[in-house]
């Protein structure tokens, strides 16, 4: 099972013998898709769909997740059922509990600092960063486990990112360069790509958090606000470098997006072209698919989607005994 993306505003979407029929707007069938075999359903654009195949979605527990043209999330349609209060009782009352808060978003952090020395080590392979820079990481890892309280992690974290993007900048050709990272409008190629990316990684962990019936609202790390779902916030937060940052770095350094595939606006913010944004979703499922050995000590290797899903359930788990060492966090290799 996987998730089904549709990039065309003219497509219309309907359900015969549950199958979802997939039309261009001369309404000739493009594709017919088993219901059976999507996960989440994701739409980008204006693409239509009918209150039938909504209806079987629901049944099904198929949440259908809703994008602008350039990525960004607008709404989330999902079935109630998959709500389980009983978890969300003991989810509120963990993260209610400091000490608990403090001492998983340490090894969250932690674990996303490391996948981002991990990530520039590999792509560095002209020697352009040195020791000394690598070292910057190495000290903020000890500053975290030093933290106490969440605000200093975050202001540690917040401040090794910036020099992270710095890095990564240097390690691309100059037609991506980008100074620094900027969330949106993006102004230029790169942070297009990582909002794109992270916009669909976000989703992912909308829709597993609410298959697993917790709630988006009670997060560890960030505070809520508004109708912000901090707790995938959270979850996201060391998948970042290992599935997006990756899969944007092999894409700009192979040469399978380019210039051309971008759009400047008139204001001056970039989006990405049908073409563009068809390679880079194309990319992002298969890093999704793709299996590697996430859990350290542990030799099998496991999707991304298994291993997110795995991590929720241990968190389930933390949340009932409000211990935050039965959480397990992604390895990549970085001690």
């Amino acid at each position: 099972m996987s998730d089904l993306f549709i990039q065309k505003s003219d497509y219309f979407l309907g359900l015969s013998n549950q199958k979802i029929i997939i039309k261009n707007d001369q309404r000739e069938i493009e594709r017919e898709v088993s219901i059976y075999l999507v996960d989440n359903l994701l739409i980008f654009g204006q693409a239509q769909i009918s209150t039938q195949l909504l209806r079987a979605l629901a049944r099904e527990n198929i949440n259908v997740y809703y994008f602008s043209s350039e990525g960004k999330f607008l709404a989330c349609l999902d079935s109630y059922r998959q709500e389980d209060f009983d978890k969300q009782e003991k989810q509120v009352r963990a993260c209610l509990d400091q000490d608990f808060c403090l001492a998983l978003s340490k090894e969250i952090v932690s674990a996303k600092v490391k996948h981002q020395l991990s990530l520039l080590k590999s792509y560095n392979q002209d020697g352009i960063l040195s020791v000394d820079e690598f070292g910057r990481f190495h000290l903020t890892l000890q500053k975290i486990k030093e933290a106490e309280s969440i605000s200093q992690i975050m202001g540690y974290e917040g401040r090794i990112a910036k020099s992270y993007f710095y890095y990564l900048s240097l390690l691309v050709p100059d037609s991506f360069r980008f100074h620094g990272r900027r969330t949106r409008p993006a102004e230029d190629c790169f942070n297009c790509l990582l909002n794109f990316g992270y916009t669909i990684l976000y989703s992912c962990f909308l829709g597993l958090i609410r298959k697993n019936g917790l709630s988006y609202g009670f997060g560890i790390l960030h505070q809520s606000h508004g109708h912000h779902a901090c707790l995938a916030s959270d979850l996201m937060e060391e998948w970042r470098p290992v599935i997006v940052d990756n899969t944007i770095m092999q894409l700009i350094l192979e040469e399978s997006l380019k210039d051309e595939h971008f759009e400047t606006k008139a204001d001056g913010t970039f989006i990405l072209k049908d073409e563009g944004r068809k390679v880079f979703l194309l990319a992002m499922r298969e890093r999704m698919l793709e299996i590697h050995q996430y859990i350290e000590l542990n030799k099998k290797r496991y999707s991304f989607f298994y291993t997110a899903d795995q991590q929720i359930k241990r968190l389930i788990r933390a949340f009932e005994q409000q211990d935050s060492h039965l959480y397990v966090t992604v390895y990549t290799g970085e001690e």
